[in-house]
């Protein structure tokens, strides 16, 4: 009875149409980053891509697109940021130790193995990269959620 009352409710796994636009616009986003990365542009994790996994929580929340898929697919983006870098190095042997295929870190060192610079990589994205998803894709999709029942409201009175 309780796990029929948890899939009833449109914010935990959202609505089916919404959930299928954000999974495309995760898939659309991750390919965009990966061709620019490699045709060499610098999209590494900056402001600009968390205002955007934060502008993504946002429309998720807007469109009940659900919070387990919306932390899920914004986990997804952020395993991209420490992992696919040194993917690329790894499968092209363009790494080294202080290049763009290296994941990003708090502390300065790097590994010294392509291998091994992969698997830290992985290991960051799933660590960090859930905290990073639990945290901007909560805040992002209450706000986007308030949002919608605020205009929602206001056409209302109208």
């Amino acid at each position: 009875m309780a796990l029929q009352a948890v899939r009833a409710s449109p914010h935990v796994v959202g609505a089916s149409p919404a959930r299928r636009l954000l999974a495309l616009a995760v898939v659309a986003l991750l390919l965009i980053a990966s061709a620019g990365f490699a045709l060499g542009l610098n999209v590494g994790l900056s402001l600009g891509w968390i205002a955007l996994a934060l502008g993504i929580a946002i429309a998720a929340g807007f469109a009940s697109a659900g919070l387990v898929p919306t932390v899920g697919s914004l986990w997804i983006v952020g395993l991209w940021w420490f992992a696919f870098p040194p993917l690329v190095g790894y499968v092209t042997d363009g790494w080294a130790e202080s290049t763009r295929y290296n994941h990003p870190r708090m502390l300065g060192y790097g590994y010294e193995l392509a291998r091994a610079e992969l698997l830290g990589g992985i290991e960051y994205g799933v660590r960090y990269g859930l905290l990073f998803a639990v945290v901007i894709g909560v805040v992002g999709y209450v706000v986007g959620m308030i949002s919608s029942r605020i205009s929602t409201r206001k056409k209302e009175s109208r």
